[in-house]
């Protein structure tokens, strides 16, 4: 081994050292001058409590200029490194701002318990001022490793080594945030967890007795495999607590303990004790293994009951490798034989305090939940798996290359620490599981890409402004005073809570329309009332991101006000005021019962959502030692997770009819009455099964024993199956048929008023609706978008070329109550789809916005780059308020610090502004039209606009190309039709549309070739000018043409053969317009004739084509003619139209999706057409002329634009502004 591999791996393998720590920072920062490495500086300022001191070891300065200081910091005992990160970052950070560094690197250790510690990269993120106090709050940023004795090396090797070795290159500041940065940590373990994934997949599809059972309890491999490795990664969370097999047995006991547990339970104990302790020298008693191996299971788990084992919380770290390595020894199925067991006798069964766990011979958690439930009760105990020992580690055979799923987990460090926005682990957290999940969603094969995860900084901003928009509703306080509170309230409460401020030495940063101990103004009550009962949903919950998002945001805000609520209070008033329902363990689970409720189509999406919710949970449960630690509410065991199975279930989100039957119900309780309701005898027992069905849900989510679980289960379905089968009535096949689908995995319906009828009943619906719902296109979806159109309220809010998260939209609008706000990031193209037009009119009648960001070429996430995204915020009701605005003309895929500059409001590249809500919408098409984003853009328009003689449409006709439905053959038609494939037809074959081989082959007659025209598509369509040569050819027939077997008869042999696709076309009669041998839309033949101009549909700039020949086109190119008596030339037009000023109208005023523009009828006939005279219509034209006869030319062109600027007026200054805009 090297020296500096040395160095790096003892230093990171190991207790923390101080000496070994400036060893370890002069090889990997070159340059460092040392400062006190032997200085102990103790701490006796107000975080004391916290810190107990530091080294200042070194400055080291980049080439950039960057100062960055070195510090290794001594924690009190009892705040260990996984715990009080705000305090510790915040500490770092006042000295960096003494000693006028950029950042800094540090080593966090405890003096007591050195084993493990963290090492940092800490930088100074951005400036906030707060209003009239001039002390400025900079906010530090954190990104740690956890490294130390038995912490695994991989990740901070992997990342820091290259740094560490590099003796000629000295790392800039950003170059030490890269090194530290978790995203390529999430990427690796995405990929090694999605091959394992798979690999247990295949195996189970292999296992004749997996797919037997599968098959008949209804799940799949898919869920079964997903639901193993998320149980098994649970797991591994769970032993950093060192929750799992903690010893049972005390090794020693003294003589009163031995007494206590020798009296402790009669004759047995007297019997039993004795027999595995055996008295010392010293007067103490040892336990005698062997004699401990011999009792049975039942006295074993006897003695268990009366002797005081070590706590929870001392169990091994590595738990899960110790019993694999233990089952190996004694040739058992690590699967069948141990893990089946611990999940569904082990954590899933309550044994009381002590939990001795016989099987293991050691203490194990009960943790409720289901999570440790056997999916869909399979029958477990009398199924053999056989899942191979070597799928989980093959350490035995491969060594250091092992990738089982336990190998490759131990690679990794894994915390229970979510990542927050100041706060980053290069580590396994919950969050980054979240993303592993969320990407494992989609994947099927090994070929899948996985799902579209939302990125933890625009699931921050949108929790967050959603969060502030419920407060600024419910208080009427001003938007800075309850921005300020939630964007930096846990800043400013560190500051608001020192001893100057507290005793009023001191202005506090917190509004004083808030709090004010000078004026007596308090609202913190208020606030967290407000707080406490706020309703969350999210309609497609994917992993879990939003409402972790808006969980964390909530309970993040209360105990902000908390800190405020105790000023004042002396230390017996704290603790009594934190112990009751103010910890954060306490406040993150009624924050989950109260607040928290979410769908998802998906069971695994569903069960991720509450694993990662019972994460978060864990984290925060502290166990505390026998006497309580002085602590009020201290608890000394593992606290049993909560039921989530009335927060957070799986079905379709947008369904409420089963097989074509409305299943709203209307009940008083549920404020759901129609205007024309009777009231009627089973309304009115409705309500009283309601106000059961509530009861029954809020004891649900706190019991533990399973059998009551399952008795309150099957009481509330009861309810749900009552209420549903009066709506139902008395049609026994549909009943049967609801019946089979309480079997299914996920509902086909949801009906959110009955399945949270809490919310309705005293909350009228939800007060936020957050998310990020699946984008879907109808084309080749038909499927999944009939399911939801053919029931009445899918039916109202049908229209061609809806995108599924159209139909969220309108979902969430039916659900939040009256000032209810809507969150969502999607795809930006509805704006302005001609399929969103019931979309905009629905948010336009029922809602009014309040933010838009348009991401626009600026990629968010990594496996969709040819999206184009938006987050929208809306507020249900109408009125006129501003609405904040953002344009992003940034480039190329996002990183964090570009995207959190665009979130913060600061990227230079964006376009900020706010409009009056009612100028966002324009026409009838209610196009939302993003604000002009400078007076420039509205200087511009409106001279186009005020010098425009009218609109092209009352001069010119605009018509789109030909359609026949039936150019090709498909797949599907392959697919639909088999007999096609027995003929000889093959995929691409044409059937309107031949090519110029495939038209040879057919020898028309004189009649026939009357038909035959040559095709053009928009690729043909230049700047100018048209390809006038191709190599496609369709057959025109129109309507009022009768093609017959006997003049006909080679176009009548060569569609015959497709007889059944022609048929099957929608405009073909009998029910359609369309005779069968006819194209489906032939428009004006006169159009393809005359003198025209051309554009494709679809392109990233204007690109008009002119030509006076015969040109038919497919439909993706429309067409332009001049309207009779016009004394608008259309080769001035052409010009008009392939302007620089042009293109900037349609980047400004046409429909943009994402980087291209859509060149269709709408669009092209608002375009603003001014007159002018003979003398410069003719210069115009023979410019034109020039570029048709000797092709483009750039100086031609150029001339061009400048007429057309001169035309419009527009000076030099407006025209360099547009050439920086369009930036070609």
């Amino acid at each position: 081994m090297n020296r500096k591999l040395d160095i790096f791996e003892n230093v990171l393998t190991n207790p923390f050292d101080n000496d070994q720590f400036v060893g370890f920072v002069r090889e990997f920062l070159n340059n460092v001058e040392l400062v006190a490495p032997k200085k102990y500086n103790k701490e006796y300022s107000n975080f004391s409590f916290y810190v107990d001191g530091y080294y200042h070891i070194g400055n080291y300065k980049s080439e950039e200029g960057d100062k960055i200081a070195v510090f290794s910091v001594c924690l009190n005992k009892g705040d260990t490194v996984e715990r009080a990160r705000s305090m510790q970052r915040n500490f770092v950070k006042t000295l960096i701002e003494k000693g006028g560094c950029a950042g800094a690197i540090v080593a966090f250790y405890t003096k007591e318990e050195p084993a493990k510690w963290r090492l940092s990269f800490i930088r100074m993120d951005y400036e906030f001022s707060k209003g009239k106090v001039t002390e400025k709050l900079t906010p530090a940023k954190r990104y740690s490793y956890l490294v130390g004795r038995g912490e695994p090396c991989h990740t901070a090797k992997q990342r820091l080594y290259p740094i560490f070795i590099d003796d000629n290159n000295n790392p800039s500041i950003d170059d030490l945030e890269e090194a530290f940065s978790v995203e390529k940590v999430t990427n690796e373990f995405f990929g090694l967890y999605k091959e394992k994934y798979i690999e247990l997949k295949e195996y189970l599809e292999s296992n004749e007795d997996f797919m037997n059972e599968a098959n008949y309890r209804h799940f799949t491999s898919e869920q079964f495999a997903k639901k193993l490795m998320g149980q098994i990664v649970f797991l591994y969370f769970i032993q950093k607590k060192g929750w799992l097999g903690v010893d049972a047995f005390p090794i020693t006991m003294t003589e009163k303990q031995y007494k206590k547990a020798f009296f402790a339970r009669g004759t047995k104990s007297r019997e039993i004790v004795p027999k595995v302790y055996a008295p010392q020298a010293d007067g103490t008693y040892r336990i005698v293994f062997p004699k401990l191996q011999a009792l049975s299971d039942e006295d074993e788990e006897f003695l268990a009951g009366i002797v005081k084992g070590k706590p929870w919380g001392s169990g091994p770290k590595d738990f899960m490798r110790r019993m694999f390595d233990g089952c190996v020894d004694v040739g058992k199925n690590y699967f069948d034989d141990y893990l089946e067991p611990l999940f569904y006798t082990g954590l899933n069964k309550n044994r009381g305090e002590n939990g001795f766990y016989a099987l293991l011979h050691r203490r194990i958690p009960f943790l409720n939940g289901g999570l440790f439930e056997q999916l869909d009760n399979y029958e477990w105990e009398n199924n053999n798996f056989n899942i191979p020992n070597e799928l989980f580690s093959n350490k035995a055979e491969k060594g250091r290359d092992a990738d089982g799923i336990l190998d490759i987990f131990d690679r990794y460090n894994f915390t229970m620490n979510e990542d927050e926005p100041m706060e980053c682990e290069v580590a396994i957290d919950p969050e980054m599981l979240g993303k592993v999940f969320e990407n494992l969603l989609d994947v099927k094969d090994r070929k899948s890409k996985g799902a579209f995860y939302t990125p933890r900084e625009i699931v921050h901003y949108m929790c967050q402004e959603t969060l502030i928009n419920h407060l600024i509703t419910k208080t009427g306080l001003p938007e800075s005073d309850v921005r300020d509170f939630i964007l930096y309230g846990d800043l400013m409460k560190d500051e608001d809570t020192t001893k100057n401020a507290r005793e009023g030495n001191k202005d506090l940063l917190i509004s004083s329309n808030i709090y004010d101990p000078k004026t007596g103004v308090n609202r913190l009550k208020e606030l967290d009332d407000i707080l406490a009962n706020v309703k969350v949903a999210d309609l497609a919950v994917g992993s879990g991101a939003f409402p972790l998002g808006m969980l964390n945001e909530i309970v993040k805000a209360r105990e902000t006000l908390s800190a405020y609520m105790a000023i004042g209070m002396n230390n017996f008033q704290k603790k009594s005021f934190y112990a009751y329902d103010r910890k954060s363990y306490d406040l993150k689970v009624n924050t989950i019962k109260n607040c928290i409720f979410a769908c998802d189509i998906e069971p695994s999406a569903v069960d991720i959502a509450k694993l990662r919710l019972w994460l978060s949970i864990v984290i925060d449960d502290e166990i505390a030692d026998d006497a309580g630690n002085g602590e009020f509410d201290a608890h000394t065991k593992p606290r049993p997770l909560p039921n989530l199975d009335c927060n957070i279930i799986c079905g379709n989100s947008l369904i409420d009819e089963f097989e074509g039957n409305e299943l709203i119900t209307e009940s008083v309780l549920l404020n759901n009455i129609s205007v024309n309701s009777q009231g009627s005898v089973f309304q009115q027992s409705v309500d009283g099964l309601i106000a059961k069905l509530i009861e029954l849900q809020d004891k649900l989510f706190f019991t533990k024993e399973h059998a009551d679980k399952e008795e309150l289960k099957t009481q509330i379905q009861k309810i749900y199956d009552d209420i549903i089968l009066e709506q139902i009535g008395r049609d026994y096949k549909l009943k049967d048929a609801y019946y089979e689908s309480l079997s299914e995995p996920s509902k086909p319906f949801i009906l959110w008023q009955l399945y949270f009828p809490k919310v309705f009943k005293e909350n009228g619906g939800f007060d936020i609706v957050i998310g990020n719902p699946p984008y879907v296109g109808e084309k080749g979806n038909k499927e999944i978008f009939r399911k939801i159109t053919s029931t009445e309220w899918g039916n109202k809010y049908r229209q061609g070329k809806a995108d599924l998260f159209y139909y969220f939209y309108h979902k969430a609008m039916d659900l939040s109550n009256s000032t209810g706000a809507i969150s969502f990031i999607t795809t930006n193209y509805f704006i302005t789809a001609t399929g969103a037009l019931k979309l905009r009119e629905d948010m336009k009648n029922r809602c009014t916005i309040l933010e838009m960001i348009n991401f626009n070429e600026y990629k968010i996430f990594e496996s969709a780059l040819g999206q184009h995204n938006m987050i929208t915020i809306m507020q249900k009701g109408v009125v006129n308020k501003k609405v904040k605005t953002a344009y992003v003309n940034e480039r190329g895929n996002s990183s964090i610090i570009t995207l959190q500059d665009i979130l913060n409001g600061v990227n230079k590249n964006t376009y900020y502004v706010e409009i009056e809500a009612n100028q966002l919408f324009e026409g009838k098409e209610n196009f939302i039209r993003f604000s002009l984003e400078s007076t420039d853009d509205e200087n511009i328009i409106n001279k186009m606009l005020s010098l425009a003689d009218g609109k092209l449409i009352q001069f010119f006709e605009i018509h789109q190309g030909l359609k026949t439905n039936a150019d090709k053959v498909t797949d599907k038609y392959l697919e639909k039709y088999p007999y096609l494939s027995e003929h000889g037809v093959c995929k691409g074959d044409g059937i309107f549309v031949l090519t110029d081989d495939e038209l040879q082959k057919i020898t028309f007659n004189d009649k026939e070739t009357h038909f035959v025209k040559k095709l053009f598509k928009g690729s043909d369509i230049r700047h100018y000018e048209t390809n006038c040569n191709s190599e496609l050819n369709v057959l025109f027939i129109y309507r009022e043409d009768y093609i017959s077997k006997d003049e006909h008869p080679h176009i009548y042999n060569h569609l015959n053969q497709f007889i059944d696709i022609l048929k099957n076309r929608a405009e073909v009669e009998p029910n359609g317009s369309v005779l069968t041998y006819s194209i489906t839309r032939p428009r004006d033949v006169s159009m393809y004739h005359k003198e025209k101009i051309v554009v494709s549909y679809r392109n990233k700039t204007n690109m008009f084509g002119y030509n006076n020949c015969d040109w038919y086109a497919t439909s993706d190119v429309f067409y332009i003619n001049s309207l009779n008596q016009n004394k608008i030339s259309l080769k001035y037009l052409l010009a008009l139209l392939n302007s620089r000023l042009y293109y900037y109208w349609f980047c400004k005023k046409g429909k943009k999706k994402g980087n291209m523009i859509e060149f269709v009828k709408e669009p092209i006939a608002a375009v603003p057409v001014k007159f002018v005279s003979d003398d410069i219509q003719m210069m115009v034209c023979n410019k034109i002329d020039i570029l048709l006869l000797e092709g483009y030319s750039k100086e031609v062109v150029k001339e061009l634009d400048d007429i057309i600027y001169k035309i419009y007026g527009i000076t030099e200054a407006e025209q360099e502004y547009i050439e920086r805009f369009l930036g070609e």
